[in-house]
């Protein structure tokens, strides 16, 4: 498993220094080191979507910030500040951030 972070963000920004909007309230990163949607040989690891907008109440956008020199930055807006459980798999490995279901 890589090394990674999982915080509360004001604005994201990727490589260029440009900040990249994100719907929702509220913003959680995820920054990850040694880690890319490519494999050292160029071939993708990653072949799912980068701009992602669940119909859920809480998540409005979950979008990939950045992809460059082996860090991956991953944010999340949501309607409002809620506090994930974050979780980490395998098979394959993967960090999980679990947010509460309003009721």
């Amino acid at each position: 498993m890589p090394a990674y972070v999982v915080e509360t963000a004001t604005s994201l920004s990727g490589p260029s220094g440009q900040p990249v909007a994100i719907g929702g309230n509220a913003l959680f990163s995820a920054r990850f080191q040694n880690a890319s949607t490519q494999n050292p040989g160029g071939t993708p690891s990653y072949t799912g979507g980068t701009d992602l907008k669940p119909t859920t109440p809480l998540i409005k956008e979950v979008k990939l910030v950045e992809d460059f020199e082996r860090v991956l930055l991953w944010g999340t807006g949501l309607d409002h500040l809620a506090c994930p459980k974050v979780s980490e798999l395998s098979g394959p490995f993967r960090v999980v951030l679990d947010f509460p279901t309003p009721p």
